[in-house]
């Protein structure tokens, strides 16, 4: 089939999930009362996250999901489109809907206790994935948490000539034959020890590369990201940006949106790279949690002028990013600016103490 026109920069199909938290001071013993102190709902899943991250950043993104009419899958639907992604190929499912987390805090620790519910999630299958659909995206981002997992959808999108990018934590058999007919693939460093064997990220990155694909990716949160394009080139060690982290939760997956978002912009993996760790920086400095922390491009544009030197040839990335600026992201991504100078100021001066 001829691909001739693009209608999405990124397709997402995967996890959503619908996040409840309660903040206490301390966890409770069994049988205790005690006062909940705040309490919030965030949107939230691995592919579903990504996808509204590289919306907000600017993207034309659409999420595939199989959802009921219930309160859960209307609150993804409606978070997905305050922050401009397309809802409009969720599949009709009356027993479908997000996973559903309840998450307790505990306040003095900052230790999290999550209860989650998956009884009513149901994957999307390759069936449910027309060609056309699939020839109207420029990049498709799937994710792999539990078995079953999305080989065959995979394959349909390589038969398509669509490149796929891949985030797996499912610690299963099924995820070696995943792993082989991916693009790029982008796994957290959890994944990639137990994977490969090797608790060196730099070692595991070599080994994962073994198999020949566009990119190996892993990151590992404050620790920066290791990656290579070839099995032939060594590893390489992006550090992560030094930020004031508010809340990570939710930073991973916007690596992936930011990196996917990248991919379909002809980014180099390098550019990619920096882009992605940029965005996920942001985010685990931005105040409001879930998905309201979500960076914008011109956000990332503010952050890496002021964190790549003049002559960084990384700095290529800031003009590229000018298309999704004027592109824009959606009506929540305006508020997301107005707070981006605080966080810069806030960083700069973090990194000068």
């Amino acid at each position: 089939m001829a691909r001739t026109q693009f209608v999405y920069d990124v397709l997402g199909i995967g996890i959503s999930a619908v996040d409840d938290t309660l903040t206490v001071e301390h966890y409770p013993l069994p049988g205790a009362k005690v006062p909940v102190q705040s309490s919030a709902r965030h949107g939230g899943g691995l592919a579903c996250t990504a996808i509204a991250a590289a919306a907000v950043l600017g993207g034309k993104t659409a999420f595939i999901a199989r959802f009921g009419d219930d309160e859960l899958s209307e609150y993804i639907r409606s978070n997905l489109s305050q922050r401009g992604a397309d809802v409009s190929h969720i599949i009709s499912d009356a027993q479908g809907q997000p996973y559903h987390s309840r998450i307790i805090i505990d306040r003095t620790t900052g230790e999290r206790t999550i209860f989650y519910d998956l009884s009513r999630y149901r994957p999307v299958r390759a069936a449910d994935v027309s060609a056309e659909l699939l020839a109207s995206t420029r990049v498709l981002l799937v994710d792999f948490l539990s078995a079953p997992g999305p080989l065959e959808l995979i394959l349909k999108a390589r038969r398509a000539n669509v490149p796929v990018v891949l985030d797996i934590e499912g610690q299963c058999a099924e995820s070696a034959s995943v792993l082989e007919h991916v693009d790029h693939l982008v796994v957290p460093e959890e994944f990639a020890r137990w994977s490969t064997g090797k608790q060196d990220l730099h070692a595991a990155c070599a080994a994962l590369a073994g198999i020949r694909r566009a990119a190996t990716v892993i990151t590992a949160g404050a620790q920066g990201c290791w990656w290579t394009d070839s099995p032939q080139r060594p590893p390489m060690h992006f550090p992560a940006f030094a930020v004031k982290a508010v809340n990570t939760n939710g930073c991973g997956d916007t690596f992936h949106g930011a990196y996917a978002l990248a991919i379909a912009m002809n980014f180099s993996i390098g550019e990619a790279v920096c882009f992605a760790s940029a965005s996920a920086a942001i985010k685990a400095a931005g105040s409001g949690g879930g998905w309201d922390a979500l960076p914008s491009a011109a956000q990332v544009v503010g952050f890496l002028h002021q964190r790549l030197h003049a002559d960084d040839p990384l700095r290529n990335v800031l003009g590229r990013l000018e298309p999704l600026i004027s592109h824009g992201a959606g009506p929540v991504a305006a508020t997301a600016d107005r707070e981006s100078l605080e966080i810069f100021q806030e960083t700069q001066e973090e990194r000068e103490k």
